[in-house]
C-alpha cells in the first residue's frame, strides 16, 4: 500500500497559517490589508490581552454580499485575480486567498459585512477551520472581522507568544507602518478598552512620524521628492546627526506596500557614506512608485519581500536622490539641537563654531561627489569633543566644552599653556610614572617608550575596558551609586520599548539608572551612575540599549541585559578618538595596562594596544645593534 496521501484541507490551512500567521500582529496585518483593499477610509482596531483573547478590525469599506462572504473564508478564493496574467500587475495587498482561511483554521473567527446599498448584512463564523452557514445579521456598511482565542487549537504555538505588552508592541508596529503609508485613512487602536492611538484622516507623513516616533525626530526630518521615467520617490530622511544602531528605523514602501529589500537598504547606507559613523544607521521614510508590472510581490506569503524588474535603476534613483539632497542641505546642527548620533556634534558646544563645522561638512560633500571608495572615509571622520586637560579621567566634562573637530593630520605647532609642560618635556619625564615620554598621535593613539621598545595604545579602547571592569567590579559589590540629573534626559519610546523598560526597571536600578514615564510615549532618565559623570550621555545609552533589544530575537536574561548595559555605559563614557589628553591623563590611562584586570582588548574584542619591541624596530630599519647599549667611546653604525 502506498505511503503518500493527500493532506486533509484543514491540515493544509493550518500549515499555511504557520507561514502567514506568526503572532497576533500577523492577524492585524492581514485584516488591515483586506480593509485597505476594500477602499476603507476608517479603521477601528480592538485588541484584548495582546491579541490572544480578541482581535477585531472594523472598516467602512465596500463590504460583501452573502455569496461572496461564503467564498471569502474558503481556501484560494479571491476577487483580485482572474488569470495568471494578473500576477504580472498586482495592484492590491491580497491576492492569494489564504489569509482568512488560515486565520479561521487557528481561531474562532466571525466575519460580519454589509454593502452600502444593501438592506441587511450577513455574517459567517469559522471555528478551527469549520465553516458555519452564512446568516443574516445587522451591520453597518463595511466589514467587521472578529478573531477570538488565537491558536486555541494549537497549544504549542500559543505558549510561544510573548507577554501582552510585547505582542501589543508588535501590533503597534504594524499599525504604524500602515499609518505612515496611508495618512488619508483614519485609524483608532484600543487595547483592553484603553485608547492607544487615535489618528484622524488627512494628517501629513510628518504628523504620523511624530505620533509614533517622537516630535524631535519628526521635526528634524528632511523632505525629498524626485520623479523620473519609471520611478517616483518621495519621503522624509533624517540628517546624519540622527542615526540609530539598527535598520528597523528605515521604512521602505513600494506602491504603498511596506517591504524589506537588501539592495535598497544598501542604497540608503551608500547615500549616507562618510556622513555617519560606522555601524550607525540612518533614519528614512521612503516611498517609491514603480509600474505594477515592474515589481513581483509573489515571492513570499507575507509579501514583504519583492523582486524588482529594473532593480539597478531603482537602486540608482534612491542613491542619487538621497545623496543630492544631503549635498544640497545645510547639515550644520544648531546649538542645543538634540543629536542622537555619535557621528554628530555635541549638543552643548560653544557658540561661534558654525563656520568651522560647515567647512567640515563641505569636506564631506566634496567626498560624496567622488565615486564610492570606502578606503577614503577616514580622511573626513568626525572626532568627539575635547574633554579638557584635567588629570582625572573619571571627572565630569567641564561646562561649555567645545564642539568636536576633526583629528589633526599633523602635529600642532603650538606652545603649551602657561604652567604646563609640553608632552615629553623634561618636567614630565621627571614626574610622570610609570611610563615616560608619552604623547598623542592624531589625538587618538597614545605612544610611549617602554623598557623593551614602544607601545601604541588606542585611548578609547583601553579606557572603555578600564571603565567596564570598574563598573562590573562595583556592581558585584552591590547596586551602583546613582546621581540625580538636574534636568531629566528625555527619550521617545514605542509601546514595546516602554514595556521593556518597565519589565526591567529593577535591573536598571541596580546599575544606578532611574527613569519615569513622561506620558505614554517618552521616558525621562532621572538618575545615572555617579562614577560616569557627564560623559555617558544617558539618553544615548538608553536609546542604544532599546535598539539592541529590538534586534535581539530572544528576550535577554537579566544578567545579559546588565552586561550589555555595562558595555554601552563604558563605551559612551570613555574618552573618544579626537579627545585631547594632558600628560597626566595619558599617564593615568597607561598605568591601567598590565594590572590585575584584563586590558588586552576592549569589551567588544578590539585590541587596546600594539607593542613594538626594540628588536622588531631595529630589524625593520635593518640596523645591527649590539645586545648592550654602546659606551661613550663606541659609535653606532649607520
Amino acid at each position: 500500500m502506498g505511503v503518500i496521501r493527500k493532506l486533509d484541507p484543514h491540515l493544509v490551512n493550518q500549515i499555511a497559517a504557520g507561514e502567514v500567521i506568526e503572532r497576533p500582529a500577523s492577524v492585524v496585518k492581514e485584516l488591515i490589508e483586506n480593509a485597505l483593499d476594500a477602499e476603507a477610509s476608517r479603521l477601528e482596531i480592538d485588541v484584548e490581552e495582546g491579541g490572544r483573547k480578541l482581535i477585531r478590525v472594523t472598516d467602512d469599506g465596500v463590504g460583501m454580499e452573502a455569496e461572496d462572504l461564503a467564498l471569502a473564508v474558503a481556501s484560494h478564493a479571491t476577487s483580485k485575480l482572474l488569470t495568471s496574467d494578473d500576477l504580472d500587475h498586482i495592484t492590491t495587498f491580497g491576492f492569494r486567498g489564504e489569509a482568512l482561511p488560515s486565520i479561521g483554521s487557528v481561531s474562532q473567527m466571525t466575519v460580519t459585512t454589509r454593502r452600502a446599498e444593501a438592506v441587511e448584512g450577513h455574517s459567517v463564523r469559522v471555528e478551527g477551520g469549520c465553516i458555519e452557514p452564512v446568516r443574516v445579521a445587522g451591520a453597518a456598511p463595511g466589514t467587521s472581522i472578529e478573531v477570538r482565542n488565537l491558536f486555541y487549537s494549537i497549544p504549542a504555538r500559543r505558549k510561544f507568544l510573548k507577554a501582552d505588552a510585547t505582542e501589543l508592541g508588535h501590533i503597534v508596529d504594524v499599525v504604524a507602518r500602515t499609518a505612515l503609508a496611508y495618512p488619508q485613512v483614519a485609524i483608532r487602536l484600543r487595547h483592553n478598552g484603553r485608547l492607544v492611538h487615535d489618528l484622524p484622516h488627512g494628517q501629513s507623513l510628518r504628523d504620523r512620524v511624530s505620533t509614533f516616533y517622537g516630535r524631535d525626530m519628526a521635526e528634524s526630518l528632511i523632505e525629498i521628492r524626485h520623479d523620473s521615467a519609471g520611478c517616483g520617490l518621495w519621503g522624509l530622511i533624517a540628517a546624519p546627526s540622527q542615526t540609530r544602531t539598527s535598520t528597523r528605523w528605515q521604512f521602505l514602501y513600494i506602491n504603498g506596500r511596506y517591504i524589506r529589500d537588501r539592495s535598497l537598504l544598501h542604497a540608503v547606507r551608500e547615500a549616507y557614506r562618510g556622513l555617519v559613523e560606522i555601524n550607525r544607521q540612518p533614519v528614512v521614510f521612503l516611498f517609491l512608485t514603480v509600474p505594477h508590472d515592474a515589481v513581483d510581490v509573489n515571492v513570499h506569503p507575507t509579501k514583504i519581500e519583492v523582486r524588482l524588474r529594473h532593480a539597478q535603476q531603482v537602486y540608482h534613483e534612491v542613491l542619487t536622490t538621497l545623496r543630492e539632497k544631503l549635498l544640497g542641505t545645510d547639515l550644520t546642527p544648531h546649538v542645543g539641537q538634540n543629536l542622537a548620533s555619535p557621528g554628530g556634534y555635541a549638543a552643548d558646544g560653544e557658540a561661534g563654531g558654525g563656520d568651522r563645522e560647515q567647512r567640515i561638512r563641505q569636506s564631506l560633500a566634496d567626498f560624496l561627489r567622488a565615486p564610492p571608495a570606502g578606503s577614503n572615509q577616514s580622511r573626513f571622520a568626525y572626532s568627539p569633543p575635547s574633554r579638557g586637560t584635567g588629570a582625572s579621567l573619571g571627572s565630569p566634562s567641564p561646562a561649555g566644552e567645545t564642539l568636536r573637530r576633526p583629528a589633526d593630520t599633523q602635529w600642532p605647532d603650538r606652545e603649551p599653556p602657561a604652567g604646563q609642560s609640553a608632552p615629553g618635556s623634561a618636567a614630565d619625564r621627571d614626574t610622570a610614572a610609570p611610563v615616560a615620554r608619552a604623547f598623542q598621535l592624531h589625538n587618538t593613539y597614545l605612544v610611549a617608550e617602554t623598557e623593551d621598545g614602544m607601545i601604541i595604545v588606542d585611548q578609547h579602547a583601553l579606557h572603555e575596558r578600564v571603565l567596564y571592569e570598574e563598573l562590573r567590579a562595583r556592581l558585584s559589590a552591590g547596586p551602583l551609586e546613582s546621581q540625580r540629573l538636574l534636568i531629566p534626559a528625555v527619550v521617545d519610546v514605542t509601546e514595546t520599548e516602554m514595556a521593556f523598560l518597565n519589565q526591567h526597571r529593577e535591573a536598571l536600578a541596580r546599575l544606578g539608572v532611574e527613569f519615569e514615564a513622561f506620558g505614554s510615549r517618552s521616558v525621562g532618565v532621572q538618575a545615572f551612575p555617579s562614577m560616569l559623570g557627564q560623559r555617558a550621555q544617558p539618553e544615548r545609552v538608553l536609546r542604544d540599549l532599546l535598539d539592541w533589544m529590538a534586534e535581539n530575537p530572544v528576550q535577554p536574561a537579566v544578567e545579559d541585559l546588565l552586561d550589555e548595559l555595562l558595555h554601552r555605559m563604558a563605551c559612551r563614557a570613555a574618552v573618544k578618538a579626537g579627545d585631547v589628553l594632558s600628560q597626566d591623563e595619558m599617564q593615568a590611562l597607561l598605568s591601567h595596562r598590565g594590572g590585575d584586570q584584563p586590558s588586552a582588548t576592549c569589551p567588544h574584542g578590539r585590541p587596546t594596544s600594539l607593542m613594538l619591541t626594540r628588536d622588531e624596530i631595529e630589524r625593520s630599519f635593518k640596523r645591527n645593534y649590539p645586545t648592550s647599549r654602546p659606551t661613550e667611546d663606541e659609535t653606532i653604525p649607520f
